[in-house]
């Protein structure tokens, strides 16, 4: 059986199954996981604590499945060289960027 690759949700094929067709929810609805997850906070990239999406003034223009291991919280953005810790902690957990620091 199918299942959705971001939350794990068992889907099933249509029948009769076409050439071009998704697996939808078992009551036969499209399945969007994205906008069950738009309430969901984040982590932060430099300590790992609660990022508070539902009350950042970016969230407007922000989809945080995208950015979600990029963001960080307000109290490591008022750290004193945050930029450096943001840095050093991007190419701790993506290495393969090479990033020099």
């Amino acid at each position: 059986m199918p299942s959705c690759s971001i939350c794990d949700k068992p889907l099933i094929w249509k029948k009769p199954y076409k050439k071009g067709d998704r697996p939808v929810e078992k009551d036969g609805s499209i399945h969007d996981c994205s906008r069950k997850k738009e309430n969901e906070d984040l982590n932060c990239i430099i300590c790992g604590g609660s990022v508070g999406c539902p009350n950042c003034e970016f969230i407007e223009d922000c989809n945080p499945q995208s950015v979600s291991p990029l963001c960080i919280c307000k109290k490591c953005e008022q750290l004193e060289n945050p930029f450096i810790s943001y840095k050093k902690a991007v190419a701790e957990k993506f290495p393969v960027l090479n990033i020099k620091i």
